[in-house]
């Protein structure tokens, strides 16, 4: 497995964890997390229950920069945030 491939991974598991503590904060108790690369270029992060589901769209580069502790951390937590503040609508 590449660096990138194991950056990849460890952010994706960072940025669930991210999205589940936002999601409990919202009173939303995910029956289904799930990470999908339906076009290749993008990863989308899905949590989902009966009710509702959320979806985060990333790119590799700001999953791996998440993992780095990067510059763009911060603003992969505001998309997170923003995802779960539409709920409150």
């Amino acid at each position: 497995m590449s660096d990138k491939e194991e950056l990849g991974n460890k952010g994706k598991e960072m940025l669930q964890e991210v999205a589940l503590r936002y999601a409990s904060q919202h009173g939303l108790r995910p029956e289904k997390v799930e990470w999908e690369n339906p076009y290749g270029e993008e990863w989308w992060l899905r949590l989902s229950d009966e009710q509702h589901a959320v979806k985060v769209v990333f790119s590799m580069d700001e999953i791996v920069d998440f993992a780095e502790g990067g510059p763009g951390a911060k603003s992969s937590k505001v998309k997170i945030r923003n995802a779960f503040a539409g709920l409150a609508m």
